[in-house]
């Protein structure tokens, strides 16, 4: 299930871990769900973050999530998921199944076929489940830079082997089949065809650190160009808690772009209060500094309130933006606030 899989890779690590709670529908069939809304608003016309497209008006909608899960136990060793999810980007009438699959486990294996989520960064499993980390929204310099495709069509092979008391690593290579995937920059449709996805990540997870690092290769077809190109990631995250803090870090790197963040966590009651800083280089420039309080209401409901300021490192460059704030007669540097609320039941 998610939730128990989100507990199982980030109790260790997780300062701000909620409760996880699932409804029982029959013995072996199980209902979870999860959501975040927020009030949103920038001081620039120019669409900040891809699938999000926050500007000057007040926003109500730019970050709302709402999913639901369904886990079925079929026989011993053998399990079946599904998860809907109304993402940033969609309409209520038309969310996206984000991941279903059949997983099969057997000592320390475990393979699985169907929509998995690409298991590119340290949130990526709980990527749309926002009381499970302790920003209003994932940093956007690494988490925007594939343009918000979270899944693949294909297989999955996973190996948790236990290197001591406390110690566990997994190594999974995973495969994804031919699927094409959509993108909307603002008024302009992206389209890929992608022949393949390919990769591998490992994770090695301690009582209180986790450092996970991945790597993918995909070939596609940018639409409407003929020309077959290759693209190789490479990403590597760790975080780490002592005490009553927290800290992460993650670097992401291809031949197009460089992105990397570090924040700072400190709770004390029910209170979270954060610093991050993130930069983006070569496709895209920028340097952002975002500051904030999370504030636990109870075990499943968690309210952030956030600042966040982008800055420019070349005029005109799209940075953050969905497009060049060019385009809007406007400056190149963005204030950002927010007011969010994540939920899980």
């Amino acid at each position: 299930m998610l939730f128990r899989r989100v507990v199982i890779i980030a109790l260790p690590v997780m300062l701000l871990q909620p409760a996880m709670a699932s409804i029982e529908l029959t013995d072996n069939i199980q209902l979870s769900g999860f959501g975040s809304t927020a009030i949103s608003k920038t001081d620039n016309q120019t669409p900040l973050f891809i699938s999000r497209e926050i500007t000057d008006e007040t926003c109500y909608d730019c970050d709302t999530v709402f999913g639901l899960q369904l886990d079925i136990d079929v026989v011993e060793g053998l399990t079946a998921s599904g998860q809907v999810v109304k993402r940033t980007q969609d309409k209520w009438s038309d969310p996206e199944l984000e991941w279903a699959y059949l997983a099969y486990e057997y000592n320390d294996f475990e393979i699985k076929a169907g929509r998995l989520r690409l298991p590119l960064f340290l949130a990526s499993e709980y990527y749309y489940v926002g009381q499970a980390y302790p920003w209003a929204r994932p940093p956007q310099e690494v988490y925007d830079s594939i343009l918000g495709f979270t899944s693949y069509d294909g297989l999955s092979m996973a190996w948790h082997y236990e290197l001591s008391d406390g110690l566990q690593l997994t190594v999974s290579p995973y495969y994804g089949f031919e699927r094409l995937n959509e993108v909307e920059l603002g008024a302009v449709k992206l389209e890929f065809d992608t022949e393949y996805m390919a990769g591998l990540y490992i994770d090695l997870v301690g009582f209180n650190y986790r450092i996970h690092s991945g790597f993918m290769q995909a070939k596609y077809q940018q639409r409407p160009s003929p020309n077959t190109e290759k693209l190789d990631i490479y990403t590597l995250g760790a975080e780490y808690s002592y005490g009553a803090w927290q800290w992460m870090a993650e670097v992401e790197v291809d031949r197009i772009q460089a992105n990397w963040y570090a924040s700072m966590i400190y709770a004390f009651d029910d209170f979270s209060p954060y610093i991050t800083y993130g930069e983006s280089h070569q496709s895209r420039k920028s340097k952002g500094v975002t500051t904030g309080v999370r504030y636990d209401a109870t075990s499943r409901i968690s309210l952030n309130l956030e600042y966040q300021m982008i800055f420019s490192v070349e005029e005109g460059n799209r940075g953050q933006f969905v497009t060049s704030p060019l385009a809007y007669a406007e400056s190149s540097d963005v204030d950002l606030v927010t007011f969010s609320i994540n939920f899980v039941f």
